[in-house]
């Protein structure tokens, strides 16, 4: 069972095909008319397993995943996408999890489980339509961009790190077994205080969560995300405001992308 919500016509040409995977009427409807709001195109599904096969056939640029459907758990549902779109050699549709789930460590498992975002219910429009924001352009750059060897050299990189890393001793291990949760908590502790501090406009303390997060990225050889980083920390050093928080975003998303991998190696 689905229903759509339909933009003005001025709207159809930019809009994304958003899937609102939810059961709760009210829910679905209040998340369409937000999706709406901002120019995109909502699709209602209830079933998760009618969304995954929607998905597959291209039928959705963004997927918006309500946790708690008594047929498929978010965990799961993700799980067989993903699986799905890597035996048919099919681009990864983004998917946010709608949460009752509110605390960081909830966050931190959506993400480190491949989720784009994270957004909790009850659902407040700003902190929703920020999210969808930012799933939105990060898909649109990823698809725009041509650096395709550039992602895999890190990509291949990452999962011969953590192979090096379940190969060692357990006697020897010292951190190995936590290495995922443990850049976790730091690089999300790194970007939320880099967040504060552009929404304070203080530009040394914005350079420094840059440098930090650069160093991060360079243990693991994300040389792209290391990248990012370093322009930000340019960017602030010259107080060039402009375009700051587009970079805040990519490497935001940059930073989900490396969990993603490395929560996958650690399975």
């Amino acid at each position: 069972m689905d229903c759509e919500s339909e933009p003005s016509p001025s709207q159809q040409r930019a809009s994304a095909r958003v899937g609102v995977v939810d059961d709760d009427p009210l829910s679905s409807s209040l998340q369409a008319h937000l999706v709406s709001l901002l120019g995109h195109r909502a699709i209602v599904e209830t079933d998760p397993e009618q969304a995954i096969e929607r998905a597959l056939q291209g039928q959705f640029d963004l997927i918006l995943l309500a946790f708690g459907l008594p047929e498929l758990d978010g965990f799961e549902a993700l799980r067989r996408l993903r699986q799905r779109e890597a035996a048919e050699k099919r681009a990864s549709t983004p998917v946010i999890a709608v949460t009752t789930y509110v605390t960081e460590a909830d966050r931190l498992r959506c993400l480190m489980a491949g989720f784009a975002d994270h957004v909790s219910k009850p659902i407040h429009a700003e902190a929703f339509e920020a999210s969808l924001r930012r799933a939105l352009a990060h898909r649109a750059s990823a698809v725009a961009a041509p650096a395709a060897g550039e992602l895999q050299s890190d990509v291949d990189r990452l999962r011969a790190t953590a192979r090096r890393l379940a190969d060692v001793k357990p006697q020897d291990r010292g951190f190995a077994p936590t290495v995922t949760e443990k850049f976790a908590l730091r690089s999300q502790q790194l970007i939320e205080s880099m967040r504060v501090a552009l929404n304070e406009r203080d530009p040394e303390q914005v350079a420094q969560g840059a440098r930090a997060m650069k160093s991060l990225a360079e243990l693991l050889g994300v040389s792209r995300l290391a990248d990012m980083c370093a322009r930000l920390e340019q960017m602030m050093l010259a107080q060039e405001w402009s375009g700051a928080e587009q970079m805040m975003e990519e490497i935001e998303y940059g930073n989900v992308a490396v969990l993603t991998v490395l929560f996958e190696s650690a399975r």
